[in-house]
């Protein structure tokens, strides 16, 4: 069965629309090519698996003319299928099949635009597949408009950010550059809605006290009630963008780090990653003012235990560093040690005395006793804590 382009004249005209012809008799679709061949570019497929292959390496495929009956997925599950995955192809069933109960589920399945039964005269062909481009060409201005809206209304709200809060505005320009590098190593899809839900994320930063912003991006412990407001932060965006058409993924995604709980079927696929991905890049950011190196920074992630396994297996991948050996220890200075780290040996002071226990947990009381001892009778260091 031919899945090429049909070539007729000029036919590689790029201003002529493109259709997706699929049936598995090789008449039909010599017919079908003859008619519409002179004044359309042509794909053909003998089945469901070959139409999707070329709609996924074919852009801009105005509409695409479906048999019900084939080997395999069917011509009402195919049209189904388009449907979910290319929304803006217009999608016509033609069969020689023609009891209501096929015309119906196709209908209601499959979106179906036009039905043609076989055999369809020439004028019926032509004027559903003149209608077909015509409803695909509004769609893609319509959707090219709403785009260009939509692209501006976010850069507006980015330059919102930027003018009211450098910091703010600098932080999430890092967790998106880490976004995109996260999502290229964990090959994701929709690296454009996360990126964007990623700087939307931040844009609360703009309610967020200046020097509260400062002691975040540098490190600094933040009282309880700073924290809260830094943690409401994506939260606050909400009542921006939920009205914003076309970026529904988006939206979901900072719902998910606002704390909100998934709708009953679950997070979408893009979303849940979305949410895995940009959680672990802001908390990367938090625990990297607050290290000297990567490896501490994601050390610090692993033992709180909030990022997903396989989204920390990529950030140590993109930041270079080596998954923990079990087992094995790593020397810090008193200065470095971190709130989760666990001891692996008793940390002394000068004198000899014991101050804290092998195999304790480093908490942030422990971490100011050990800063106070160190000043007034000096620590033994580094200290070993176990990986």
């Amino acid at each position: 069965m031919r899945t090429e382009l049909y070539r007729s004249g000029d036919a590689d005209n790029v201003k002529k629309p493109t259709l997706l012809l699929v049936d598995d008799d090789d008449v039909v679709l010599e017919t079908l090519s003859i008619q519409l061949g002179r004044d359309h570019r042509l794909l053909m497929a003998g089945n469901a698996e070959q139409a999707l292959k070329l709609l996924a390496a074919h852009e801009n495929v105005a509409a695409v003319v479906s048999d019900v009956r084939m080997p395999g997925m069917d011509g009402i599950a195919l049209l189904g299928k388009i449907q979910q995955d290319y929304p803006d192809v217009v999608r016509i069933l033609h069969s020689g099949h023609g009891d209501m109960k096929t015309v119906i589920a196709a209908i209601n399945s499959g979106g179906v635009y036009r039905y043609l039964s076989k055999p369809a005269s020439r004028t019926d062909i032509m004027d559903a597949i003149k209608g077909a481009v015509t409803r695909h060409d509004h769609a893609m201005a319509e959707r090219k408009m709403v785009d260009t809206t939509l692209k501006t209304s976010v850069q507006a709200l980015f330059g919102i950010l930027e003018l009211s809060s450098p910091l703010g505005f600098a932080r999430a320009g890092r967790i998106r550059k880490l976004v995109g590098e996260l999502t290229s190593a964990l090959e994701l899809d929709g690296l454009w809605e996360i990126e964007v839900a990623a700087m939307a994320s931040q844009i609360g930063a703009v309610s967020v006290p200046a020097e509260v912003m400062r002691k975040l991006t540098e490190g600094d412990n933040l009282t309880p009630d700073e924290q809260k407001a830094v943690n409401g932060m994506p939260g606050m965006v909400l009542p921006l963008i939920k009205d914003i058409p076309m970026i529904e993924d988006v939206v979901s995604t900072v719902r998910g780090l606002a704390g909100e709980k998934p709708p009953a079927g679950g997070w979408s696929p893009l979303v849940e990653g979305a949410i895995s991905v940009v959680r672990t890049a802001i908390e990367y950011d938090t625990a990297a003012a607050r290290s000297s190196t990567p490896a501490m920074a994601i050390g610090a992630l692993t033992r709180a235990g909030t990022c997903a396994p396989h989204v920390l297996a990529a950030l140590r991948q993109v930041k270079g560093v080596e998954s923990p050996v079990a087992g094995s220890t790593h020397a810090y200075a008193v200065a470095d040690l971190q709130v989760g780290m666990r001891l692996a040996q008793d940390v002394t002071a000068t004198n000899g005395l014991v101050l804290i226990g092998s195999g304790t947990v480093v908490t942030e009381a422990m971490l100011d006793r050990l800063v106070n001892f160190s000043r007034v009778v000096g620590l033994v260091e580094p200290v070993l804590t176990a990986a």
